[in-house]
């Protein structure tokens, strides 16, 4: 099954799936959070965005005013259905997420107050006052997997839930490219130089909305020393001795370790 994203946001053509959304969280059915029939009557739908068509369906989004509630539905957390929906699904969960966050975001002009009108194309919040134009944001980061020889760099971050020993990462700064921000970030968490880069893939990341860029990079210098402030706690694990708390495969920290240790052995 493929998923085709709307290349505009208006016209709105009517949907064949619903995605429901509020106070950040997705109406689900146990796992499935697409529903045929929207359970909801109009006057709790805040806005509707076409995202796409899901295996030639067209898909949307509904904000609603409040977590209501239907019968045989809760409502969960994104991250609550990592690893239990495959990836395609929950790219087009995280998409939905973020679209509704934009919406709710952006109501009013950060730069004078006014009250935002939609772009009649884009899928942007135009101020009829200013003309400031604002589109859904994405942040760029990278996460890179830092080997040495058959070893790898497994770290624990502060506050990552289930205290996950995963690859290091990082956002990109104004003026850098992602290749100057990992090694940046690789010298501020843990002290370390890196060398050559390996550029793997990139995943959407919708934690709110980041565009994590991967790569596999080599240790050049340094001895390890974690900064106690992002990283409580960091180490080097051999490609064959990997500690079972890494992220699932769904993850683009969980594919790179896992390529790495293929590669390795």
């Amino acid at each position: 099954m493929d998923f085709i994203p709307a290349a505009s946001a208006r016209p709105q053509p009517q949907f064949s799936l619903h995605i429901a959304v509020a106070e950040g969280q997705l109406l689900c059915s146990g796992t499935e959070f697409l529903h045929s029939d929207f359970p909801f009557p109009g006057s709790a739908v805040v806005s509707s965005h076409y995202l796409g068509e899901l295996g030639g369906r067209t898909c949307g989004v509904h904000l609603l005013s409040g977590r209501l509630p239907a019968g045989g539905c809760d409502w969960r957390g994104l991250r609550s259905l990592l690893g239990e929906v495959d990836e395609l699904h929950f790219s087009l969960a995280g998409r939905a997420l973020q679209v509704a966050n934009w919406d709710t975001d952006h109501r009013f002009c950060g730069r004078c107050g006014v009250v935002t009108e939609y772009h009649p194309c884009d899928r942007a919040r135009v101020c009829p006052r200013c003309q400031l134009a604002v589109y859904p944001r994405i942040s760029p980061c990278v996460i890179m997997l830092v080997t040495r020889g058959g070893e790898c760099l497994l770290a624990r971050h502060r506050g990552h839930p289930h205290g996950l020993l995963t690859a290091l990462a990082g956002f990109i700064e104004p003026g850098e490219n992602a290749e100057q921000a990992l090694a940046r970030e690789v010298r501020e968490e843990v002290g370390l130089e890196v060398g050559a880069c390996h550029y793997i893939g990139s995943q959407p990341w919708p934690f709110p909305g980041q565009l994590m860029l991967g790569y596999i990079a080599e240790w050049a210098g340094g001895e390890l020393k974690p900064d106690g402030l992002e990283i409580a706690e960091a180490a080097w694990f051999h490609h064959s001795e990997l500690p079972s708390a890494i992220p699932p495969p769904q993850t683009l920290s969980g594919q790179l370790i896992r390529r790495f240790a293929e590669e390795a052995a």
